[in-house]
């Protein structure tokens, strides 16, 4: 039997119990990071908590179905930013509307939770209203690995670059079509606050630039009211040198978007299968061959990819056996593991390829939809814009004969770029238009 130093005492074993417990800790933490990797990794959410407008379902707890109540409100809250509201505005709509919060809406319809205040059930946020627009998750994709921790002790959640994400597409039922997501996305990613006299344009995250492709910003003057509301390069307006003004009046812009929209849908609604031909024209003969030769090299790289499943079976059996040497298995399943990997990524990459091709007809198909909702458009409004132009780009006036001439680019959504040059005419009838708009005014 060991002697043990009755000189000690118990403090002198506490780091070491200490030691013990941190090791422990790690372990489990490490382990816990591996379950977490390889769950989020085979398209399992790893959302803990399910998103406002979908419930889990009952036979499998780690699928998503939704819940037509709060569904609706989430549509609802996309089709109001889509008309123009912002976040803080339908947090108040939906304030007034006394629509329960997400998580007291949770709470309500939950056996396990308890409900707070009358004070809180419909005090609803800006924050909670942007949060809904900006989840991917409402058209049918899994996201996973969007934070981490800094480590085992630290327990700060830390958000992680997209680059770093892994997303799953169509793993439950959508709630949003991917081209209202889109529209959302791009308003967000352009918004802009109100100018100081408290207008904001209709042409908020559409206006840019021709030449150095920066946003055009909206001025409505507050003290000279002699002045016109318009738009300048933002550019300019910090940087004179940087770019030429590309100024432009609302009034005048706004004639010839609708003029131009008016034109459009006239043309399609008309001359649809016409139009349709046009359009898908536009994929010339090689890209198609691209296509083609994507999709067959993508089955290739699939095939490839289970052959080296079965390989990797074949070599492990043989060690195992005794047949080939533990070094030869090393090598073998290094090389194997490393085509592998590289397989995964040119898979990836194939598939974005062809879903971008494919994703043109499918845009083709949702553009004619939404111009056939509207019949006769007599005023702009942010729903209309928004639904139907993806960009619109501003040149620089120049003066022809003595004569102001501007071109305006309107990039339609779904169907490529549409060039609307504005001629001498052109511009010369849209003055007058405004004129009389003056005038009867």
């Amino acid at each position: 039997m060991d002697n043990i130093d009755s000189s000690k005492g118990l403090n002198d074993f506490l780091p070491i119990q200490d030691w013990f417990n941190e090791m422990h800790a790690k372990n489990t933490s490490q382990k816990v990071r591996a379950v977490l990797k390889s769950k989020g990794e085979s398209g399992i959410s790893l959302a803990n908590n399910v998103p406002y407008g979908y419930k889990k379902d009952e036979n499998d707890r780690t699928k998503w179905i939704v819940d037509e109540q709060s569904a609706e409100v989430v549509k609802e809250i996309y089709n109001l930013f889509i008309q123009g509201h912002g976040t803080f505005e339908i947090a108040r709509i939906l304030r007034e509307r006394k629509i329960l919060t997400p998580s007291e809406y949770n709470a309500s319809v939950s056996t396990n939770s308890i409900t707070n205040t009358q004070e809180y059930q419909y005090k609803w946020c800006g924050t909670t209203v942007a949060g809904i627009l900006d989840r991917q998750e409402y058209i049918g994709d899994t996201v996973n690995f969007k934070c981490t921790t800094r480590s085992y002790k630290d327990k700060t959640k830390v958000r992680l670059p997209s680059e770093d994400r892994k997303i799953f597409k169509n793993t439950h039922e959508p709630i949003i079509d991917e081209y209202t997501w889109n529209i959302a996305k791009q308003l967000r990613n352009n918004r802009k606050k109100p100018t100081r006299s408290g207008k904001k344009s209709i042409f908020s995250g559409l206006l840019f630039c021709n030449d150095c492709r920066m946003k055009m910003y909206f001025h409505s003057p507050v003290t000279d009211l002699k002045a016109k509301e318009h738009y300048r390069c933002s550019s300019y307006k910090h940087d004179t040198s940087a770019c030429t003004s590309h100024y432009i009046t609302d009034e005048v812009l706004q004639v010839i978007v609708l003029e131009n929209i008016q034109r459009v849908i006239s043309y399609v609604k008309s001359y649809e299968d016409l139009f349709i031909q046009e359009q898908l024209a536009k994929s010339t003969q090689d890209e198609l061959k691209h296509i083609s030769k994507n999709k067959k090299e993508l089955k290739k790289a699939k095939n490839r990819v289970i052959e080296i499943d079965n390989l990797f079976m074949h070599i492990y059996e043989d060690n195992i056996s005794g047949k080939i040497t533990d070094e030869r298995f090393r090598n073998l399943s290094f090389n194997y593991d490393k085509e592998q990997q590289e397989l995964k990524i040119k898979i990836e990459q194939l598939s974005k390829e062809i879903n971008n091709t494919e994703k043109k007809t499918t845009n083709l198909t949702q553009f004619i939809s939404n111009v056939k909702k509207y019949t006769e458009i007599t005023e702009l409004t942010p729903e209309i814009l928004n639904e139907l132009i993806e960009k619109i780009l501003v040149h620089q006036a120049e003066k022809v004969n003595g004569k102001k001439v501007q071109e305006i680019d309107i990039y339609y959504r779904g169907v490529g770029i549409i060039s609307f040059p504005v001629s001498l005419e052109d511009m010369t009838m849209v003055i007058e238009k405004v004129l009389n708009k003056r005038i009867s005014a």
